[in-house]
């Protein structure tokens, strides 16, 4: 498998990104993450991610990028454990991945939690059906 994380796997439509964070969206917390998960009909993909680090908890733009960097990839050689399962279902899904930690980031832990989270969301995701999970509109 190619890990690779191209443009047209991020959220730019800001339309999804409301979606994302409208009450609706079903959301799976392991910390330091907190991930919300929307259904998107009709996208070329079959998973869009967008990744949020908040000015709250890191006052410079170099530390957010930095662990904004550390996260996508992350993502990027673990997106497998979590597309195989939407593959097979045949949705099109689109996630928030919020770093909600106030300190920087240790990748193997990060590493750890993230393993966890997407293993989580492929279960909910084979468990209920497209009606069950918030749909953007």
């Amino acid at each position: 498998m190619k890990y690779r994380f191209p443009k047209k796997e991020k959220v730019v439509s800001l339309k999804i990104i409301n979606a994302l964070f409208e009450k609706g969206a079903h959301g799976v917390f392991v910390f330091p993450f907190k991930i919300s998960l929307v259904i998107v009909p009709n996208q070329e993909v079959s998973c869009q991610v967008l990744i949020i680090v908040p000015k709250r908890n890191f006052k410079k733009a170099v530390d957010r990028n930095r662990i904004k960097r550390q996260i996508r990839e992350i993502y990027r050689l673990n997106k497998n454990l979590f597309l195989q399962g939407l593959k097979s279902s045949q949705i099109q899904v689109a996630l928030s991945i919020a770093f909600v930690g106030k300190t920087e980031l240790e990748y193997a832990k990060a590493n750890q939690a993230f393993i966890k989270v997407l293993k989580q969301l492929a279960e909910y995701i084979e468990k209920n059906s497209t009606s069950a999970i918030h749909t953007a509109n």
